[in-house]
């Protein structure tokens, strides 16, 4: 009987035992685990942004459309604009203040503005405006056309100018005369519109000065100024109404004149002693 060949190393009569099965599955479960780890370290190591809050607005409605060229309506005291000015802030007796009025529109759409001379006045008051002691000086609404009609359509930035005049007196409404001239001292003015509540504008100070009048020398005695010398000099009642009159440089001192008058006389009498004996010759009737 031929019996099999044996292979080396293999002890006769024993079986080889198979590997476990279990092992490969538990090779794969590892790597399974290490790459479930790898890509957690990538999510850590990267840091996504944080997302933006959600933008909450209200609801809001547009305005409403304007429409420049709708019905005029009158003017808002927001809406308008009302300047004055002064051509001089230093104020003398008879020198008229020429203040110039302004009044703009500064709204989206026309309006109207109803503004006669009466209504739209600038006023002065002596002192500051609106404090207690202020006292009303002049307006021009005093003496204004009680009947004037004036009614101003302003566009958007439209510009209306007038301009009153100050001088330096005082007035009263109705405007009645015989008024009394300010006194010196501080004055402000204002422009006020009568029938928009609010519609005035910034005050424009003054400074009223009234020279001193000056003072006139005081009369001498004679009825001719102190000190001043004579116009001509006395005639002498000596000289005779055909007499020349003598000018100051000819003229000679008294004392001298009367020594070559008794000189004269003296060489008369060597001359003709006789003329000493003559009568005096009287002037004819």
């Amino acid at each position: 009987m031929i019996s099999a060949p044996e292979r080396a190393g293999r002890p006769p009569g024993r079986v080889a035992k198979r590997a476990p099965a279990g092992r490969p599955r538990r090779l794969g479960r590892s790597i399974a685990v290490l790459v479930v780890l790898g890509l957690g370290g990538i999510g850590v190591a990267v840091t996504w942004p944080a997302a933006d809050p959600p933008i909450v607005s209200d609801k809001v409605s547009p305005p409403d459309p304007v429409d420049p060229n709708a019905a005029a309506a009158p003017c808002a005291p927001e809406d308008l604009d009302i300047g004055l000015a002064a051509d001089r802030t230093a104020v003398t007796p008879g020198v008229p203040v020429r203040f110039t009025v302004s009044v703009r529109n500064e709204g989206p759409v026309q309006c109207l503005v109803d503004a006669p001379r009466r209504s739209l006045a600038v006023t002065l008051y002596q002192g500051e405006v609106g404090e207690p002691t202020a006292e009303r000086a002049w307006s021009s609404a005093d003496c204004a056309d009680p009947d004037e009609e004036r009614l101003l359509l302003l566009g958007p930035g439209d510009v209306d100018v007038t301009s009153a005049r100050w001088s330096d007196s005082r007035s009263v409404p109705g405007c009645e005369p015989g008024q009394p001239k300010p006194a010196a001292g501080e004055y402000s003015a204002q422009v006020t519109l009568a029938d928009v509540d609010g519609a005035s504008s910034d005050v424009v100070r003054l400074t009223y000065t009234v020279p001193e009048p000056t003072r006139s020398p005081s009369p001498s005695p004679s009825g001719s100024p102190s000190g001043s010398p004579s116009a001509s000099p006395s005639p002498d009642p000596s000289d005779g109404p055909g007499a020349a009159p003598s000018t100051g440089a000819s003229e000679k001192p008294r004392g001298e004149s009367a020594r070559a008058e008794h000189q004269s006389s003296n060489a008369a009498l060597v001359a003709d002693p006789t003329a000493a004996v003559q009568p005096a010759r009287r002037p004819a009737p």
